[in-house]
């Protein structure tokens, strides 16, 4: 029997930088198909379990072959103190320089010394 836990993403890093940012994210795929892509043949049942019923149904399947269990989590599935941590581990690993800290106004770019600087340009010309 093989657990997926798939999470949408990387719940750790949501809590630890970035709740809600894209680049927490991952694509979603057919993740109960695993088996028949290793093995197009294969025997294994797949099952994708989003309630407490669907856990106990697929636990109640034969097991005279592989069982793959995808279990849907919600993105945010995590002690509280991680989900409560407001960047506080990104400050310990990051500083104060850190992309915790990046203004983001520009196209989710940091701010160039040579953009959108009177003394850039006043220097360049």
């Amino acid at each position: 029997m093989i657990f997926l836990i798939n999470n949408g993403g990387y719940t750790i890093e949501r809590g630890y930088l970035g709740k809600a940012e894209q680049y927490n994210d991952i694509a979603t795929w057919a993740y109960a198909d695993l088996p028949r892509v290793l093995r197009r043949d294969t025997t294994a049942r797949s099952f994708v379990v989003k309630t407490t019923a669907d856990l106990a149904e697929a636990l109640s399947a034969p097991d005279d072959t592989l069982i793959f269990i995808e279990a849907v989590m919600d993105p945010y599935d995590a002690p509280a103190a991680i989900m409560a941590s407001s960047n506080t581990g990104a400050d310990i690993d990051y500083g104060p320089r850190g992309p915790q800290h990046r203004d983001t106004s520009n196209s989710g770019r940091p701010e160039s010394p040579t953009r959108n600087s009177g003394a850039a340009r006043r220097r360049l010309g």
